[in-house]
């Protein structure tokens, strides 16, 4: 869905290995009008569809959260004050849902992108609320893109089916967009926690694309017994123009798709005894 816009090519344009010639359709509108219309649908299916293939990003390590609260989480452990979890992404589900848009938004598709890899830390204070926190850190390029069990969940907006072809050229669409080499990492970090267990309020700053932006989420946190693992579960939207990202759009926003994104957050932690690794 997130593709090169085709008003920057007057001839030829390259993604990936694929040629496509956006203006073409333009000068066959201007000869004969109905051939154009079904040339330019044509080329908007492929265009949304994202066919273009993409050379495999590096993974690299996840972006440490700047300025982290962890060794103070820790030292208040080790002070007996609280309990330090450390994300454990196996058994963790981050789901980041992409909505198309315009008025020929049927020919393209609806995503959704996860996470096999976050590096992330929760504290939570012995007693009380004072002190708790929480931060969480991914890299774009270890985003996944459109597994068939995520979308066969998700119900008929989602049951299209994108090619292998089709998830390559969104995630090299996705990453050239967001400026994915400049800025390859989403951190997140706790400014306030409010509320009382098991349902709080965290106030999150959020920081992407050489942005930061402060979100009050809602999240269920259950507080485990012993050393059993954490689990948090919340929600939230993110605006892309937020974060001075433009939504992508093209044919004069014929092809779009919406500043909104949605994002479920199923995260599970275990105890830690170090800031570093899981």
């Amino acid at each position: 869905m997130l593709v090169r816009q085709a008003g920057l090519c007057r001839s030829k344009c390259r993604t990936g290995n694929t040629w496509f010639t956006p203006m073409r359709a333009v000068t066959t509108a201007i000869q004969a009008p109905r051939r154009a219309m079904t040339a330019a649908l044509v080329a908007a299916a492929a265009l949304l569809g994202c066919a273009s293939p993409s050379v495999p990003v590096a993974g690299g390590e996840v972006a440490p959260v700047t300025a982290s609260s962890c060794p103070n989480w820790l030292a208040a452990q080790q002070r007996g004050e609280g309990r330090l979890y450390a994300v454990d992404a196996a058994s963790s589900a981050v789901r980041i849902h992409v909505f198309r848009a315009g008025r020929l938004a049927k020919v393209g598709h609806n995503h959704v992108l996860g996470l096999d890899r976050i590096d992330g830390r929760v504290f939570l204070p012995a007693d009380g609320l004072s002190g708790a926190g929480v931060e969480l850190g991914f890299r774009l390029d270890d985003l996944v893109i459109d597994k068939p069990e995520w979308r066969a969940a998700l119900g008929a907006e989602f049951a299209s089916r994108p090619s292998e072809s089709d998830i390559a050229g969104t995630r090299a669409n996705l990453l050239k967009a967001v400026d994915g080499e400049r800025f390859p990492a989403i951190a997140v970090r706790s400014k306030a926690v409010a509320g009382a267990l098991p349902t709080l309020a965290l106030r999150l700053a959020v920081s992407w694309h050489g942005r930061e932006r402060v979100l009050d989420v809602p999240m269920r946190v259950e507080r485990p017994g012993g050393d059993g693992p954490l689990r948090a579960v919340g929600g939230l939207v993110l605006r892309q123009s937020d974060f001075g990202i433009a939504p992508f759009s093209v044919l004069g926003g014929l092809l779009a798709i919406q500043d909104e994104l949605t994002v479920d957050v199923d995260i599970s932690a275990r105890p830690a005894a170090t800031c570093v690794g899981g």
